[in-house]
Parts: C-alpha cells; structure tokens; sequence
C-alpha cells in the first residue's frame, strides 16, 4: 500500500514549473543560436563553399527557423515527457536521440541536390551542435522532485 502511495506521489512530484520550461526554451534557442552561430561562421570562414550553395541553405534564415522550431519541439517534448515520466531526463534524452537521427533525412531534400560534401559536412556538424545544445540547455530543467530533494524540511 506504502508503495502505491510513494509510487503517485513521486509520479506528481516531477511536473516542472510552465515559467522554468519556457525560461528553458528560450535559453535553448539562444544558446543554439550562439553555438550554431559560431559553427556557420567559422565553417564558412575555413572551408572553400560555393557561391551557388551560400544563399540556400546555409543563409541565417533557414538555420534560425531549423533550429528553433527544433527547440521550441524539444521543449513541448520535455515538458509532456516530465509530466508522465519517474525519469524525464533519460526518456527525454533517448526521444531526442531517435528525433535526431530522424532530422538527417533534411539534407535529403531536393534544394540540396548536388551540393558539395562540404555543404552537407556543415549541416551535419549543425544538427549534432543543436541537438547536444538543445538537450543539454532542457535536461538543466529542475522538477518539483528536484526542489523537494533540495529542501531540507
């Protein structure tokens, strides 16, 4: 009976604050942006790629949206999987990992059609930056769980 008890109490007490999620959000996007910035930047600056492969898709348009509808999609994902889950950091973390493999099949699409390795190396490193960034930034998330661990009552 202890144990059915213990077992609700603990499911409830992993919910997370809507104002910390969204705080996470937003620092998601941020932090991905700054990393994704610097990887496009320094990619560009070191590597050869033509002039016909810069405008699309390796303008700052497309790798904004890319990313943060990723994020904003990670976050609403966090914040279902904390609600249901005794362990939302590992669940999250292995949806995301399949969500990642999944998002390769992007630089399938026909606006990519001839690129240079070079294009597809970048954009590759930039998903693996954004999902790590992303996943980090979210997993930070504290819980109720985690603030009842810390209070000391």
């Amino acid at each position: 009976m202890t144990s059915a008890a213990t077992t609700v109490e603990s499911d409830a007490s992993n919910h997370i604050s809507r104002r910390q999620l969204i705080r996470a959000g937003v620092l998601a996007i941020l932090t991905a942006s700054a990393v994704n910035g610097l990887v496009l930047e320094l990619a560009l600056t070191m590597v050869d790629v033509p002039s016909t492969f810069e405008p699309l898709p390796l303008g700052w348009g497309p790798v904004v949206a890319s990313f943060a509808v990723g994020a904003v999609g990670a976050t609403v994902a966090y914040g279902i999987i904390a609600g249901y889950s005794t362990r939302p950091n590992w669940t999250f973390t292995k949806v995301a990992a399949i969500v990642w493999v999944l998002s390769y099949a992007n630089l399938l699409t026909p606006a990519l059609a001839g690129a240079p390795a070079v294009v597809y190396a970048i954009l590759g490193l930039m998903h693996l930056t954004t999902g790590v960034t992303i996943v980090g930034v979210l997993r930070r998330v504290p819980t109720h769980q985690d603030a009842a661990a810390e209070d000391p009552r």
